[in-house]
Parts: structure tokens; sequence; C-alpha cells
């Protein structure tokens, strides 16, 4: 007979229900942590990149809000749509056109004037307003270069090593933020007291034949057309302080770029020294680690030379117009401002005496720049010649000697390529302002 109540034992034939469960939970397990791992590094790296992106943004945000109200910051698409194209393009004409109506009007004065001190007298308007155009002209037609550099910046930023390079980087922008911002105030201060303060705190004076002058703050030839006449004084007087308000965004840009590119740069030749100190602080187990941490230096080291020559290639006329300019403005000025003294004209004196400091200043602001770019790379090399090469293998310690002559090399950044920016350059420029207003005096005289 068959034995049914073996049927009834639903234990023999039912599968291994308990081994089916723990091998579903393992691998359930198994998937929720890799989707954790994944979701990680996939915030991480968004994160990364917010990070990045913010830290560009604040970087360049003084500069970038400056340059794209004139129309010259370089756009990150390289096909840009045709409204985008005509907008940047009326910006940049509208900015011509008010450059033009200061330099062109004083051009013609200087030429119709024939009275040696008031052809001084507008010679600073004559070389601050042609230091604007040409800065400007520079901006638009080195778009592409900018962008380079701007691109590199970008780049050093995503590519960050750690926490500590990062600091050091946060460290140098801050630093250069805050020269942007300086710069800002002096320049927009130095333009509205001049453009509007000034000339509306002397008010009118009456002639001899009877007229009444309102003085503009841009002395100029406007040929049959009566300037004093309303409201075309109002409208010259308006279009005189749009144009300050552009040469003064010209020049804190063209500042600004150069505080960005060069501090950025420091911050650099700070994270080199550190990958310096970490290549001999330890001893390394196996020679392909010693060769990977030389060439991350080398590399690194290459990395800021080759930006460094973008940038002097793209800011050197920008600087040499800077250096040129203000030092005939410096000596012109103080001319001015000591025959003003002789004359007891107080507010005439105190008119020269602001705009000596503002020019001053803002050749201080360069040569402190470049100077900050020297004394880092003079780091650097300290730092190569210090290596305790010893620590290293005896076939890799060689290599630091092509490290020290490579971090020897003179790290500057140049006016023109003719004259480097550095504090002991402003000493000259100080100097030679000197040298030329002695000679000025002696021939007036």
């Amino acid at each position: 007979m068959i034995n049914f109540s073996l049927f009834n034992d639903q234990s023999r034939f039912s599968p291994p229900v308990d081994s089916a469960l723990l091998i579903g939970n393992y691998v359930s397990n198994e998937v929720q942590e890799y989707r954790k791992a994944f979701y990680k590094v996939h915030i991480r790296k968004m994160s990364g990149k917010e990070d990045c992106h913010h830290n560009i943004m604040y970087i360049t945000q003084p500069t970038r809000n400056i340059m794209r109200a004139l129309g010259v910051w370089p756009s990150i698409d390289k096909e840009k749509s045709i409204c985008k194209k005509i907008y940047k393009l009326l910006l940049i004409s509208v900015s011509y056109i008010l450059l033009s109506c200061d330099l062109i009007p004083a051009i013609f004065y200087w030429i119709m004037e024939k009275t040696t001190r008031v052809r001084l007298q507008i010679i600073p308007v004559l070389l601050y307003n042609f230091m604007a155009a040409g800065q400007y002209g520079i901006f638009i037609f080195r778009d592409h270069q900018i962008r380079q550099c701007l691109k590199h910046v970008e780049d050093d930023w995503r590519n960050v090593i750690n926490a500590d390079a990062r600091s050091m980087m946060l460290t140098s922008a801050r630093t250069g933020r805050r020269l942007v911002a300086f710069c800002g105030v002096l320049m927009y201060g130095g333009a509205l007291t001049f453009r509007t303060i000034l000339p509306l705190s002397q008010g009118t004076f009456v002639t001899d034949e009877n007229i009444t002058i309102r003085l503009l703050a841009c002395p100029g030839y406007y040929f049959s057309i009566d300037v004093q006449v309303s409201p075309t004084y109002e409208i010259l007087f308006a279009i005189q302080c749009l144009s300050g308000l552009v040469s003064a965004s010209i020049a804190t840009g063209a500042c600004g770029f150069t505080a960005i590119f060069v501090v950025h740069a420091c911050g650099q030749l700070k994270i080199l020294i550190d990958l310096m100190k970490k290549l001999v602080e330890k001893q390394w187990r196996a020679g392909y680690e010693v060769d990977d941490k030389l060439a991350e230096v080398v590399e690194h080291q290459i990395r800021i030379r080759n930006f460094l020559r973008l940038v002097q290639q793209t800011l050197h006329h920008v600087c040499l117009m800077e250096i040129m300019a203000n030092t005939i403005t410096i000596c012109v000025l103080v001319y001015l401002m000591l025959m003003e003294w002789q004359n007891n004209n107080t507010a005439a004196v105190c008119t020269y005496l602001l705009c000596l400091t503002n020019v001053t200043i803002h050749v201080f602001m360069f040569c402190y720049t470049g100077e900050q770019l020297t004394v880092q790379a003079e780091q650097v090399a300290t730092t190569s010649c210090e290596l305790e090469w010893y620590r290293l293998p005896d076939r890799k310690a060689r290599s630091v000697v092509l490290l020290m002559i490579m971090s020897n090399t003179p790290t500057k950044i140049s006016a023109g390529k003719l004259i480097d920016l550095s504090l002991k350059t402003f000493g000259h420029v100080m100097k030679t302002a000197g040298a030329y207003f002695n000679m000025l005096r002696s021939i007036t005289e």
C-alpha cells in the first residue's frame, strides 16, 4: 500500500525558503550598499562642481559685473546668439561714444589754446582718456586670451588637490577680491568727486562782459555750440559724468583682471611649495611613488609658468599704459598743485591733491600685485634649495637638481615686457615723476 503520510509531510518537498531568503537579503543589502556608495560619489562630484562654480563666481564677481556692463566680459559659450552679440556691440558702441565725447573736445581745446599753463592743465584729462580708450580696445581685441586665462583659473579650481590647497587658493582669492574692491571705491569715488562735486561746488562766476560761466569738469572746444545755454550745459554735464563712469570702470577692470590672475598664480605657487615639502617629508617604499610625486610637482610648476606666460601676453600693454601715463600725470599734477599753492587757490590745490592721491595709489596697487608674485616665487626658489633631498633614493635625488634650476628661474609680471611690476618699480616711478617735474619747472620758469 501507498503510504500517503509521506505526501502529507510538506517539509520534504518544500523549497529551501530560508536559504532563498538569506541569499535575497544578502543580494539586496549588497545592492543597497552599492547604491549608497554610488550616490555618495555622485553627490561628492556634484558638490565639488557646485563649490568650484561658487568659488569662481566669488573670485570674479566685482570684475565680472563691471566688465559685463562694458560689454567686454568673455562669454563662456563660443556660439552666442545674435541678440547677445547685438547687445554686446551696443554696449561697446555707447561706451566708446561717451569716451569720445570727452576725448575729442579736449584734444581740440588743447590745440586751440595758446597758453602753456592751460595746456598743462588739460594734459592729465587727455592722458586719462587716452589710457581708458586704449585699455578698452585691448580688452575687446584680446577677448579670446582673457577667456583662456579665466578657463585656466576655473580648471585649477576644479582640479584642486585637497582641502589645504583649496584653503590656500581661497586666501589668495580673498586678497585679490579686496584689491579690486579697494580699487573700485578709489576710482569711482574719484570720478564722482571730480566730475560732479567739484564743478558744482565752484558755482558760477560772471565775466567782465556780464556773461555767466558755469564750469564743466573737463574743458573742451565745441566749435559754435554755446555750452552755457540750457539745456546744452546740463546735457554736456551728464555726458561727462557718464564718461567718467566708463573711464573709472575700465580702470577698475584693468586692476581687476591683473589682481585675479596674478593673485591666483600666487596661490598656485603656495600649493607648489606644499607639494615640494611633501615630496621629502617621509620615506617612500618604492621608486615609482617618488616618480609620481616628482611628476606632480613638475607638472604643477609647468602649468603655473604657462599660465603666467599667457597673462603676460594678455595684459602687458595694459600695465605699460598704466605706468607710462600715470608717471607723466603725477609729474604734471605736482607742478599744477604747486602753481596753485603759490596763487593761494585752495580749491584747486585740493582738487589736484585728490587726483594725485588717486593716481599714485592706483600705480601702487599694480606694483604691489606684481611684488606679491615676485615674493612668492622667491619663496618657491628658497624651498627648492632647502629640500632634504637625502631622504630620497640616490637615483631619485638627482632629479631635485632640475627642480631647483626650474624654481630659481625668475617669475615676474612686467609692463610691456620692459618694466617689472614691483615696489622697486613704484619707487622708480616716483623718482622719474620728480625728475620730470624739475625739468618742467625749469622750462616754464
